[in-house]
């Protein structure tokens, strides 16, 4: 299954005939780029380790990943693609609008990024977090959510000069059988949580599900737990 919202980016820039993915990670968008027929697709990162996950992804598709860091400026010309997109990394940007402002000198046509809304809107991340805090103080992901609503999202794209400005909420819900199948799901999935987990005592990862239990149960019915998940989607024109 498609990462939460790769498909959406991947259809609101099918066409292109180049991609750069600014602030790719391990890859996953920027491979289904090249999947969906986008024959020049660059991805960006400042992570070496993550670049190397994304090059082993991305092996045999011609796709290019390069060190570089979106907050200064892009090592590229103006208009070097057809279109740039951003998945869940806008909300680190030191000066997010200097950052769009980069993505649209660089674009000669659509910029599409993702966000993640509001915790409150993202139980399924906000309640391990909140029962890690409680119990080890640990306080991960603090961008979590920052420009996550679709006002502040689209404003911060107005301001760098983008044009057609359009924000929309992706939406979902995700299922599990209980809090300790939640938090085993988040340390597999979530890099933080991951060293979290790995460092908990057996009595500090009991503690931690007990909390996490108590948290969970306003979202529990019969069959486990149903926790929301929203991301926010901006498409806009360079």
């Amino acid at each position: 299954m498609a990462p939460f919202g790769v498909p959406e980016i991947v259809a609101a820039v099918r066409g292109a005939s180049s991609v750069l993915d600014a602030g790719c990670g391990s890859a996953r968008l920027t491979h289904a780029l090249a999947e969906a027929g986008v024959g020049d697709v660059v991805g960006i990162d400042t992570s070496a380790e993550r670049l190397a996950q994304g090059r082993e992804r991305v092996a045999g598709t011609g796709v290019q990943l390069l060190e570089a860091d979106f907050d200064a400026p892009l090592p590229f010309p103006d208009g070097r693609f057809g279109a740039v997109v951003s998945r869940l990394a806008l909300m680190i940007a030191a000066d997010p609008v200097a950052t769009l402002r980069e993505f649209a000198r660089v674009a000669g046509g659509p910029v599409v990024t993702a966000l993640w809304a509001p915790p409150e809107a993202n139980p399924w991340f906000a309640l391990p977090r909140a029962a890690a805090a409680a119990v080890v103080h640990a306080n991960y992901a603090r961008a979590f959510g920052r420009l996550g609503t679709e006002e502040e999202a689209a404003a911060v794209h107005r301001a760098a000069g983008l044009r057609d400005v359009r924000a929309a909420t992706l939406r979902e819900t995700l299922e599990f059988a209980d809090a300790a199948a939640l938090w085993t799901w988040m340390a597999g999935e979530i890099g933080h949580v991951r060293r979290i987990d790995a460092a908990l005592s057996d009595a500090e990862r009991a503690a931690v599900l007990a909390e996490l239990q108590r948290l969970t149960a306003p979202h529990r019915g019969a069959d486990g737990l149903r926790l929301a998940r929203a991301m926010t989607l901006v498409y806009a024109s360079a």
